[in-house]
């Protein structure tokens, strides 16, 4: 499974990190429709989060896996084509398939985790921190490698999307080998138990922290890589960008697993701090490595904070009762990406990336106060 999530973020996810920048290159398009292409991306996830639990009930965990993983395929397929017809509403509805697929994806993928690590003692978050790991460490070695392809290659941007397109296909072939599980395994969705659900204290602030987090990476799939640009040259977005895949693999790993041992809420605690401190750093200092240390400090806040609490599901959540809880605290994921592209490309059309980052330090202090209340609901049942 770690392995699938490599090749497919390796191509189709990396790519996400030059789609606006590439988009300017082949297209009249604006910033904002730019950067709202991706927002319909997440905004599609956020609302099949929940849908997919009614269209797929009746699918076992290894079909929403498979069939989700195909549109990562069909996605930079997309992109590529429209350096010859460039579509908008064409890029949209590629944009409107990804997002139903992402989510598909990720649901199935998610819940065999935590299914298998049941058997390692319930140690939840060493299974998603696996997982999580392998995709960014995917994601950086993605990053770097198109990077040079399509700085090597300013004549034919497009070639980027060609080989984004070929790993990811690799990736769903190996997904396509894994064994299958079973039968569909999911509690019948109503509005009133999904309610119920969001009810929950632990829930609640799973889903503030895991928005919070997300307006990390809406900000460098966003406003980043154009500002980089435009402020010290195209040659430094991946040297800058590639900080921030680095460390959210290691500390995807890291967090999973020290929260096993420590605890959920003092990890999550943390990272919002140090992420804290390096938006702090990005608005005092105007410099490239303050960029790259700021990206690192942000790739650990999104690093961390998503498998702890996927592993909070895990804990807190019977097998049959997972999905739901999954798709209501992850939509907010995909709620904070696409505010932050859009938000961020705003901003910056108006004022400098600093004052951005002024106002991440602020929330994700907050964040780090609330996520130290996660300890007072330790025994709560979602």
């Amino acid at each position: 499974m770690a392995g699938v999530f490599f090749l497919i973020f390796a191509g189709a996810g990396a790519q996400q990190q030059y789609l606006v920048s590439y988009l300017s290159r082949i297209t009249p398009w604006s910033g904002l429709q730019r950067a709202g292409l991706l927002a319909v991306v997440y905004a599609c996830m956020m609302f099949f989060r929940i849908g997919n639990l009614y269209l797929l009930r009746r699918w076992p965990d290894w079909k929403w896996r498979v069939v989700g993983s195909t549109t990562y395929v069909l996605f930079p397929a997309g992109m590529a084509l429209l350096a010859f017809v460039p579509n908008y509403w064409l890029a949209l509805g590629f944009a409107l398939l990804w997002g139903w697929g992402a989510t598909a994806m990720w649901g199935g993928s998610t819940m065999e985790v935590l299914a298998l690590s049941e058997g390692r003692r319930g140690r939840h978050g060493l299974g998603m921190g696996l997982i999580y790991s392998a995709t960014h460490a995917g994601f950086l070695i993605g990053v770097v490698g198109l990077g040079l392809i399509y700085a090597h290659y300013p004549q034919h941007p497009q070639l980027l999307y060609f080989t984004a397109t070929a790993v990811t296909v690799v990736g769903v072939l190996v997904s396509l080998a894994l064994p299958r599980t079973g039968e569909a395994q999911i509690d019948p969705p109503s509005a009133q138990v999904l309610w119920q659900i969001f009810r929950n204290p632990g829930a609640r602030i799973a889903s503030f922290l895991l928005a919070s987090s997300a307006l990390a990476y809406g900000l460098m799939l966003g406003a980043f890589a154009d500002f980089v640009t435009s402020s010290y040259g195209a040659g430094w977005v991946w040297i800058t960008a590639m900080f921030f895949p680095a460390i959210r693999a290691v500390c995807a790993l890291l967090s999973g697993t020290i929260s096993d041992i420590k605890g959920r809420g003092p990890v999550l605690a943390t990272a919002f701090l140090l992420g804290a401190i390096g938006c702090g750093l990005a608005a005092a200092w105007d410099s490239p490595v303050a960029m790259a240390i700021t990206a690192g400090l942000l790739g650990l806040v999104n690093g961390s904070v998503p498998p702890v609490s996927a592993s909070l599901i895990g804990d807190a959540a019977q097998r049959r009762r997972r999905p739901l809880a999954y798709g209501v605290i992850f939509a907010w994921t995909d709620f904070g990406v696409a505010c932050a592209l859009i938000m961020s490309r705003l901003l910056l059309t108006h004022e400098q990336l600093q004052s951005i980052f002024v106002i991440f330090a602020l929330v994700f202090t907050l964040c780090g106060v609330v996520a130290a209340l996660l300890g007072r609901y330790p025994q709560q049942r979602m």
